[in-house]
């Protein structure tokens, strides 16, 4: 397992005037952030407007991420929710991309 230290970012996701997720400017969020040394990438945290995604969007962004960092830091993916039942559900669908670690907060209230 990598072990997890330093100074991370959470990522936003960047939205365009239509309210669809910019692949592009996320691209270059992504790569800024690498470029500057940071020591691991939080995609999909409650930064990254989650609840506002669809699951194929989650997906896009964290392959995104993977892809982009080709190993060079830890990815922390984010896996929260507001129910365990879709923590768990989140978690088993995002399992596949290989991030480093999970960040899953206590479910919130409804």
């Amino acid at each position: 397992m990598r072990e997890i230290r330093g100074c991370g970012t959470a990522l936003i996701t960047p939205f365009d005037d239509h309210y669809e997720v910019d692949y592009q400017s996320f691209r270059a969020l992504v790569s800024r952030q690498l470029y500057a040394g940071i020591d691991f990438l939080v995609p999909l945290g409650t930064t990254g407007e989650t609840p506002c995604l669809e699951d194929e969007e989650k997906e896009i962004i964290l392959e995104t991420v993977i892809e982009l960092n080709n190993g060079q830091v830890p990815v922390v993916a984010g896996a929260g929710s507001n129910s365990t039942k879709k923590v768990i559900s989140n978690i088993s669908r995002l399992s596949k991309y290989k991030p480093d670690a999970f960040l899953v907060v206590v479910p919130y209230y409804n």
